[in-house]
């Protein structure tokens, strides 16, 4: 997040021989034209916040896979099973 100083901005521009009212208006414009260009911008904290999210749902994606392949696992020795007991039976 970038930062102005609105008061000094003026201030400056007063002291230099701007009339107030001019100097509030080009402060204004200003602050308004760098809000616009940087007021959109990811902080460290948003990056930080997103990488946690990310963490969070990798793992839990990593906790479904680990138990898909318990159920698939299972489900091959079933068929196992019951395709030896088929081959014994006939």
């Amino acid at each position: 997040m970038i930062y102005m100083d609105t008061l000094k901005t003026m201030s400056e521009l007063t002291n230099s021989g701007m009339d107030a009212k001019q100097a509030r208006t080009i402060t204004t414009l200003l602050k308004d034209l760098i809000d616009g260009q940087f007021g959109h911008l990811a902080t460290k904290q948003d990056l930080e916040k997103i990488s946690s999210d990310c963490k969070a749902e990798i793992f839990e994606v990593k906790t479904e896979i680990k138990a898909l392949k318990w159920m698939i696992g299972s489900f091959g020795l079933i068929v196992m099973v019951a395709i030896i007991q088929h081959g014994f039976v006939h």
